[in-house]
């Protein structure tokens, strides 16, 4: 029973709630054993005062002293106290208890208190004797407010010491019943509280045992916002990234098998060839010999991406953080694929004016806009232009876009261009060895960057990718480095004479 979370919070609620009515009732009890005395001795001294007229008034008839030990022992009975009756020396000629007949009480004579309250009006004192511990109540003193006395007998009312001093035991039961009564109340609120509690653990409980089992598709429902609310979002949360990275997984290792499927076959076709002497002229050997190198390239390009990838996606990767010149890296980037785009036939131009340095790691920012530039070097026909552009953004921002003309991507497929492997021109996709891996590569480095990068596509101005990299440090652009970032944007290098020289201009 008490192995669950749900027993443990009942019971522990009870002790608590145990302890709490305990220690109240403790303290309740220690406050009010004072009062409880001061009632019970009040309780008594009214009984004596009646007792004292009610003798007076016999005497006054001329009733016998028999008749008057008669009256006080069935007085004794009816409150349940013991009854005395002193003469005029003290002594007591009547006892309801008959121990203490012919004996002298003298207590009154130095020892009384006197009580004159509202509605209580009597004396009493403590008499001890023969191991026997009383408390004597009488009525007010003669001369008091009382209308009677006795002139020649005196009534007191005789209460063990003991019992006055109990007297708060008589909070005990009800005190206890408080207790019962509490518990029971805290065992069935305790319950629909652990309830509360447990209920949604034991559900994540539940969630974690199917996802254990394979089912990834688990969803918790949130009540509130406290501390299990959030746990809930939480799993929630995980258990959507979980699904996610088991789909993703899944359509990875069906990707790859598909992608390493075409280059494995090559290979092993044109070696197999090799081997069986199918292939015996030195221009067989030779065209052999490429395809097995270039379907081989492009396992380990394939292999390379995917490492990288993975290593980007899991975070272990280290960005180095310094200040890049973008305006230079793009012309840099550029500058590479110039006898690329010479041989396609493609026209290209850089367009950069007064961008900020930009923090962030330079070579793999380098390695974005080398992939954006392959991309759009492998997807412009002949006569086509591909235009590289940077400029400052009104908010600080840096953007810099990829525009080639001549390839279109439909609106449904623009969402999807940044997940592995997906290719809207499949055939033109394998140009040049690609592994379908270059826009998520670019997709993970500038969101490592804090940046973001879209696609626009048209099929009247072909397909332009936008990268965005966040405000830079103003205070970078005032430390002495206005001059070089202005200069970025309007030095003409060997490669912008050359795009002027040849007259080309942006694709709109």
């Amino acid at each position: 029973m008490l192995g669950s979370l749900r027993a443990r919070l009942i019971v522990s609620f009870a002790l608590v709630v145990g302890l709490a009515v305990f220690l109240a009732g403790a303290g309740a009890l220690f406050l009010l054993r004072d009062q409880q005395q001061a009632t019970a001795r009040e309780r008594y001294g009214r009984v004596a005062e009646p007792l004292n007229i009610r003798v007076g008034g016999m005497l006054d008839r001329g009733d016998s002293a028999a008749t008057i030990r008669d009256y006080l022992a069935e007085a004794a009975d009816d409150a349940n106290v013991r009854v005395l009756l002193l003469d005029q020396d003290l002594q007591v000629i009547f006892d309801s208890d008959h121990k203490l007949d012919g004996k002298y009480v003298l207590s009154f004579e130095h020892n009384a208190r006197t009580v004159d309250s509202a509605g209580s009006h009597y004396r009493w004192t403590n008499y001890d004797t023969n191991g026997a511990h009383l408390t004597l109540f009488a009525a007010p003193p003669r001369g008091s407010s009382s209308r009677f006395a006795a002139p020649a007998y005196e009534a007191l009312v005789a209460i063990p010491e003991s019992e006055l001093s109990s007297a708060w035991l008589e909070l005990v039961p009800r005190l206890a019943l408080a207790g019962l009564i509490a518990l029971t109340v805290s065992f069935i609120v305790s319950y629909f509280i652990s309830r509360s509690i447990s209920g949604p653990l034991a559900r994540i409980t539940q969630a974690s045992i199917q996802m254990a089992g394979g089912d990834y598709d688990v969803h918790i429902p949130i009540h509130g916002q406290d501390e299990v609310g959030r746990l809930s979002e939480a799993f929630n949360a995980m258990a959507k990234e979980v699904n996610g990275s088991q789909r993703m997984m899944k359509d990875l290792l069906a990707n790859v098998s598909h992608e390493l499927k075409t280059p494995l076959t090559s290979i092993q076709g044109y070696s197999q060839a090799i081997l069986d002497g199918a292939v015996t002229s030195a221009e067989d050997f030779k065209e052999s010999s490429r395809i097995i190198n270039e379907e081989a390239n492009r396992m380990r390009v394939l292999v390379d991406d995917l490492l990288l990838l993975s290593q980007l996606e899991s975070g272990q990767v280290a960005m180095q953080h310094a200040h890049v010149d973008l305006a230079a890296l793009l012309e840099r980037t550029l500058e590479r694929f110039q006898w690329a785009l010479r041989d396609a036939g493609i026209q290209y131009g850089l367009h950069c004016a007064k961008v900020p340095f930009v923090h962030g790691d330079e070579r793999r920012l380098e390695q974005v806009f080398s992939n954006l530039i392959e991309n759009a070097v492998r997807h412009t026909p002949a006569d086509g232009v591909v235009t590289v552009t940077a400029a400052s953004l009104a908010d600080g921002s840096v953007q810099a876009s990829v525009h080639n003309t001549g390839s279109y991507i439909p609106a449904e497929d623009l969402p999807r261009v940044f997940e592995r492997f997906f290719q809207v021109d499949r055939a033109r996709a394998r140009k040049g060895g690609s592994s379908g891996l270059g826009l998520s590569i670019v997709s993970e480095i500038v969101e490592a960057h804090g940046g973001s990068v879209r696609a626009e596509s048209s099929a009247r101005h072909g397909t332009k990718f936008i990268v965005t990299l966040p405000n830079p440090q103003r205070s970078d652009v005032k430390n002495g480095r206005v001059a070089a970032v202005e200069d970025a944007g309007t030095r003409r290098g060997p490669l912008r004479r050359r795009a002027t020289e040849n007259n080309e201009q942006p694709a709109s």
